[in-house]
């Protein structure tokens, strides 16, 4: 098949999209499909993320900032920053510096009035200034190259957008990937004008394509009711080649380590539970230490504080990809932190893979019927609860187990079977190739 692939992140830029389109663009060369790409550029996130495949039909295409204007303009008058909202318009105060309570009715006037613009401009989100670039570069790539498929993959969705204009111009089916909800995020608590104008769009687009690919399968019924397409399962997966050996590689220490890479959600995805465990674990706290890797420490260190353990936490700057899996491979136990909501029902993140590929236990916060603690259940893989006193017990179970046998013992190698991104990608494939045969 000729393929042309669609998304605003793609390597080098490191990020949990980028991995995965970049990956599966390596796939489908390696299957033998001819592929294209158009992405972005100046993504604002570090670009250490190697792709490893030599691409013929690679565009880099440019945006233009639609929030650089105003921003320019209050920057010069007040001080005022007007900021995209990246995958949820909720969190635009707070990227824009605005997430404390104004304390002036002036600030609250500029908070309304930063808000709305972005709410009004940032349709689907604040990359639409890319659109203009990426279609025109489409349409360069395909003047001499005409492929049998457009596949855009989202967030951020404007990629969506560029496909079905693509697809229109160009006369093929195309298939969106949906990586996390559009309209439907419950992160995402836009005013109803907005929340309807998201709708609107998410339909306006979606109705005109082939089939649908998300992440796990509650999201995939939820989109197979909504649209009545076609609609693929596809985990995120992970890599063997990252995780060539199942040897115990790590540091003895007299800690339990546990470890965690990423963002935190104060409120939603937060360590709260864990930390008020520790509490409640007393003197023998002490032999545990949890750190965060590439985590914001104001998203963390007064969620600690409140608890009486911040002293047991150690915030580490980001790093590279290939050394945030050795990071989690020298922890003893890998923390996931989920929102207990039942919307979060099928959220499924892409660490969860990395964290079974390194066969570590996993202690998941979050909703007890979730995709990520099913998955680790079926796999005698972790632990799930937001209820400090049953997360105490399994932190003294650990605890003994270490005294006992000196480390916490590694997951065996049946927790991360099936789940390789090759495998998953297969399914792809297979589904890709059936809308090609339909057309």
């Amino acid at each position: 098949m000729r393929i042309l692939l669609i998304s605003w992140y793609f390597p080098p830029v490191n990020t949990i999209g980028s991995l995965r389109v970049g990956a599966l663009a390596r796939f489908l060369v390696g299957r033998g499909h001819d592929i294209g790409v158009v992405t972005g550029k100046n993504w604002g996130h570090p670009e250490t993320l190697p792709l490893n495949i030599p691409l013929e039909r690679l565009v880099y295409a440019k945006s233009l900032d639609v929030n650089a204007p105003p921003n320019f303009l209050q920057s010069a008058l007040t001080g005022l920053t007007f900021r995209g909202n990246g995958s949820s318009t909720s969190a635009a105060a707070e990227r824009a510096g605005l997430a404390t309570a104004p304390s002036t009715a002036k600030k609250s006037v500029r908070r309304r009035v930063n808000e709305f613009y972005v709410h009004l401009t940032n349709l689907p989100d604040e990359e639409i200034g890319w659109l203009p670039w990426a279609y025109a570069a489409c349409r360069r790539l395909c003047k001499t190259w005409q492929p049998d498929l457009v596949f855009a993959s989202g967030p951020l969705f404007t990629a969506l957008i560029v496909a079905r204009l693509a697809s229109t111009r160009l006369g093929v089916p195309w298939v969106a990937e949906l990586r996390d909800r559009w309209a439907d995020d419950p992160y995402d608590e836009p005013p109803r004008w907005r929340a309807r104008l998201n709708q609107s769009l998410e339909r306006s687009i979606l109705q005109s394509c082939a089939g649908l690919v998300t992440v796990t399968e509650p999201w995939a019924e939820f989109y197979r009711r909504k649209y009545g397409k076609p609609v693929a399962t596809i985990f995120n997966g992970y890599d063997p080649a990252d995780f060539d050996t199942e040897e115990d590689t790590r540091v003895p220490s007299e800690h339990i380590v546990i470890g965690y890479a990423g963002s935190v959600y104060p409120g939603k995805r937060d360590p709260a539970p864990l930390f008020d465990a520790l509490r409640l674990l007393g003197a023998q706290a002490e032999r545990f230490r949890v750190v965060f890797c590439g985590t914001n420490p104001a998203h963390v260190k007064p969620l600690a504080a409140r608890a009486g353990v911040l002293h047991l936490v150690e915030i580490r700057p980001p790093v590279p990809y290939k050394q945030s899996l050795e990071f989690q491979r020298q922890a003893d136990v890998l923390l996931l932190m989920q929102w207990d909501d039942p919307r979060e029902q099928g959220n499924c993140p892409g660490k969860l893979f990395e964290y079974l590929a390194s066969l570590r236990p996993i202690l998941i916060l979050g909703l007890a019927d979730g995709v990520p603690a099913t998955i680790a259940h079926e796999r005698k893989a972790g632990f799930c609860s937001t209820d400090p006193g049953k997360i105490l017990t399994q932190l003294r179970a650990w605890l003994r187990e270490k005294e006992e046998f000196g480390r916490i013992s590694p997951l065996p190698a049946a927790a991360r079977e099936g789940l390789s991104r090759d495998i998953q990608f297969e399914h792809l494939e297979g589904f890709l190739a059936q809308i090609v045969q339909r057309r």
